[in-house]
């Protein structure tokens, strides 16, 4: 297993990473959640407990509309990092 330790301590001259991380965590655990909620509506549905299903669906539904607002994150520190100015090396 990998330690993130030594990346999420921020010194402030460095983006924030911590907050990086932390929408990433939050995006793996929507995306696993929508991904367990489908297959679990459809073995619900398969078993003909519509009900179930509609419950599961519901719920993968607002784990994806999670994942999408963790993401917003991950992009804006992607936007925040692409309109930087670029340093320009001389070849003098």
């Amino acid at each position: 297993m990998v330690s993130l330790d030594d990346y999420i301590d921020d010194d402030g001259d460095e983006p924030d990473t911590a907050a990086d991380f932390a929408a990433l965590k939050g995006c793996l655990k929507a995306l696993a959640d929508a991904i367990a909620s489908t297959n679990l509506a459809v073995i619900n549905g398969a078993q003909g407990d519509v009900g179930a299903a509609t419950q599961r669906v519901q719920a993968s539904i607002g784990a994806l509309k999670r994942f999408h607002d963790a993401f917003k994150i991950l992009e804006a520190g992607t936007e925040d990092e692409s309109e930087a100015p670029a340093e320009e090396e001389d070849d003098a």
